[in-house]
This record gives structure tokens, C-alpha cells and sequence, in this order.
């Protein structure tokens, strides 16, 4: 259907021929809203979208000109991690032309500005030109529009029987057994879905907890979770079995060193917010007041217990909490039913639908229990990217000496 200028749309999808504009808008097509679907050519647009069912009309970029106004624009006209190009190519598309795109929006007085980004934009450790120059549009869309900018990071892309371009053979096998073997590649890293990314465009703006993360949901995979057990299993009795000596020796060097059990067991805040009994090997002295480490002062901490907390040997014992299953490998770490702040923030954000963890996402990013809204959103985030790819790269940097623990407050501040 040729664009109509007279009058306003519900959707306006940029970038609509697109590996995810193909599956979006018929998706959204459905749904009864009136939709425009723009790119550089809209003979190949009608096209694509000729036998949709619903009313789809389709435009090229000049068109947005004449457009008197649109409720929701929903931007996917990028240059991709995939393709070459210096920082200058990938800024000429991901911020100049989306700042042209905005202002366009902008004159239409429209409502949500979905923008689109990859959730490689979100890692720390990201310097590519796809990366950068979505973070300089990001900031220069906001400037043009403000609030009304939608941010929203996606995984690998898939769709009901597509499985992206870098996996399209799995179709060969038909779409039962293909999809059997995709559910399992998931595992390696997030992904998003077609329909979930309808579903969100159909729903409340701003409804994404900060940095506005949109992936599967990784705890459904019977598969990840049996890894997952299994992992815990093996390094718990792999831990008691093979550091038995090393036990014995702490033991014996925590009682000589200070009056007290060698063993702290403490009740701490598991996942679904059910208490559990951490076990650790003490490293403070007894009697010191129950409360997050950051609160206590670095004078309770003893001589031995200063080498077991750098060193890390203190969290030996927590192998009986894997063996138990209150805790795993990575995950959240587990805090006080005091830290009501930490408690309310994670509520508020969904973590403890997560077992705590050995080590985790945030302690490799060095944010600890002193900060309680930063360490919240951490474990969120983590929530929202947990793959195996990324549990073995957070068990390789804490292997590595990343993630000194929760710090302790110096004695004079106390």
C-alpha cells in the first residue's frame, strides 16, 4: 500500500528490510495497528510485505517528510557489528542519520522512540565502531528528543522457524529438530525473540529496568539448568575432595590464631528470598556484630583471616552450599536480611528469581555490598545476559584474581 500523508501512524519501523524489520512488521502488522514500513527503497519493501496480512504501507525515507505525525517510531536502520568499516562510517549511520530520523520524529510530535541496539553497546569491554557510535546516537537522540527515547538491547535475533543468518543451515533439519538444536545454542549467549520484541513495542514505554535489556528468559532452559547443577555438583565435590588437606590446615590455623569456631555459618537471603546457612571459614573475630562486611571494621578481621579474605581460601566451605543447592557458581551474592536496602532494590528488580553465587557478575566489575542500588542493577543486568559463555568468563576472571570481595571499612571510621 503506497503511504498515506494525511494522516498520522500507530507504528513508523525504519529500517524495515532489514534481518529483524522482516520479522517485525508482519508481526505487528496483526495487530490491527496502521503501520508504515520505511527503508532506502520501497519497491523492495512492497515486495516483502505484499501478501501481509493487515494493512502495511510502505515508504522511502524522503516520505517521512510529509508525514503529519506517528504514536510510535521504532528505529532499526543500523550499521551492524558485522559489517567493515572505521568509526567515521559507522557514526554516519548510527549517529547522524539517526539524529535525522529523530528530528523528524520529533517534528511529527511523536510519542515513543523505540531505538534498537545490540547488547554488545552495553559491554564494558566493547570498544568496536558499532559499539561507540550507538552509544555517541544513543546520547545525541536523547538530546534531540529526551524522554520520549525508548533505548532497548536486544540478543541474537530469531523468529518461530528463523534462526538468524549465522545459524539459517538449522533450518535444513525442519523446524522441530532445528529448533531443538537452537534452544540449545542459546545457552551460549542471549538472544531475543521476534514476538517478544512485538510484545514490548504493543506495551507501556520505560517498562525495561535501566539499561533496558530485552532477552529471553535463560531459566526455562531445562538444559541450561541441568549444566548448570551439573557444574555445581562437580566443583563442590571436586573442592571438598581435592582441598581436604587444605581444610585441615585452615582449621587448625584459624582456632590457633583467635578463640572460636573455625567455621562462620551465617543466614543469608536465598533466591525467592528463602534463608539459607552460608559457610564460610571465619575471618573475624567472634562476637563481631552481624552486618555487611562493608559495616564492620577492618579490627575485627584477624591475622589469618586477612590472608583467607585476599586470597579468597575463606569461601572454600560454600563447596556444602553448592553440594545443597542454596547456592551456584555464579550468581548474586548473597546478603544480610538487614541490608534492607540491597533486599528492596533486588526485589524491585527481579533477582531473586536467581540462586546466589560463589562469584558473580558484579564482583568481577568490583561493585560490592557498599553499594546497594550499583550492586541491584549489576545483578540485574547479569540476569538479563547469563549464558554459559558468559558464567565461564566470570569464573575465569575471578580464577585470575578479579573481584577482591566485600571491602571493609578502614578502623578509624568506625
Amino acid at each position: 500500500m503506497i503511504v498515506d500523508t494525511s494522516r498520522p501512524y500507530d507504528f513508523i519501523v525504519t529500517g524495515a528490510s532489514g534481518k529483524i524489520g522482516r520479522h517485525l512488521v508482519p508481526l505487528l502488522a496483526r495487530n490491527g495497528r496502521t503501520l508504515l514500513a520505511v527503508g532506502r527503497n520501497s519497491d523492495t519493501l512492497r515486495r516483502l510485505f505484499a501478501n501481509q496480512t493487515g494493512s502495511v504501507a510502505v515508504a522511502d525515507y524522503g516520505d517521512l517528510k510529509r508525514l503529519p505525525g506517528c504514536d510510535t517510531l521504532i528505529h532499526l536502520a543500523v550499521r551492524n557489528n558485522d559489517a567493515p568499516g572505521t568509526l567515521a562510517d559507522f557514526s554516519a549511520v548510527n549517529v547522524d542519520f539517526a539524529s535525522q530520523i529523530a528530528r523528524e520524529f520529533s517534528r511529527m510530535n511523536g510519542r515513543r522512540f523505540l531505538n534498537i541496539s545490540s547488547i554488545l553497546a552495553l559491554d564494558d569491554f566493547e570498544e568496536s565502531p558499532y559499539a561507540v557510535s550507538k552509544a555517541i546516537g544513543k546520547r545525541a537522540i536523547h538530546d534531540i528528543i529526551g524522554d520520549r527515547l525508548d533505548n532497548v538491547h536486544i540478543g541474537y535475533f530469531h523468529d518461530r522457524g528463523y534462526f538468524g543468518e549465522r545459524l539459517a543451515f538449522l533450518s535444513r533439519f525442519g523446524p522441530a529438530v532445528g529448533g531443538m538444536i537452537f534452544a540449545l545454542l542459546k545457552m551460549l549467549k542471549p538472544a531475543t525473540s521476534a514476538q517478544s520484541l512485538v510484545d514490548y513495542a504493543l506495551g507501556e514505554p520505560h517498562s525495561l529496568p535501566p539499561p533496558g535489556i530485552l532477552t529471553d528468559d535463560l531459566s526455562r532452559s531445562r538444559a541450561y539448568r541441568a549444566i548448570s547443577r551439573s557444574m555445581d555438583l562437580g566443583v563442590g565435590l571436586g573442592i571438598l575432595l581435592l582441598f581436604l588437606p587444605v581444610f585441615a590446615v585452615i582449621w587448625i590455623a584459624i582456632r590457633l590464631d583467635s578463640p572460636g569456631p573455625a567455621i562462620f555459618a551465617q543466614q543469608r537471603v536465598g533466591a525467592a528470598q528463602i534463608p539459607f546457612t552460608l559457610y564460610k571459614f571465619r575471618t573475624m573475630k567472634r562476637d563481631t556484630v552481624a552486618a555487611g562486611t562493608h559495616e564492620v571494621s577492618s579490627s575485627a578481621v584477624t591475622r589469618i583471616g586477612a590472608f583467607l579474605r585476599r586470597t579468597k581460601l575463606d569461601e572454600l566451605p560454600q563447596a556444602i552450599n553448592l553440594l545443597r543447592g542454596n547456592m551456584t557458581l555464579v550468581g548474586p551474592r548473597p546478603c544480610l536480611y538487614s541490608q534492607t536496602e540491597l533486599m528492596q532494590a533486588r526485589e524491585a528488580l527481579g533477582v531473586y528469581a536467581l540462586k546466589p553465587g560463589i562469584t558473580g557478575y558484579a564482583q568481577i566489575r568490583e561493585i560490592d555490598m557498599s553499594r546497594p542500588i550499583a550492586l541491584a542493577r549489576s545483578d540485574h543486568r547479569y540476569k538479563k545476559l547469563r549464558s554459559l559463555l558468559l558464567d565461564l568468563r566470570i569464573i575465569v576472571a575471578t580464577a585470575l584474581g578479579r573481584g577482591g570481595g566485600d571491602r571493609i571499612t578502614a578502623s578509624d571510621q568506625v
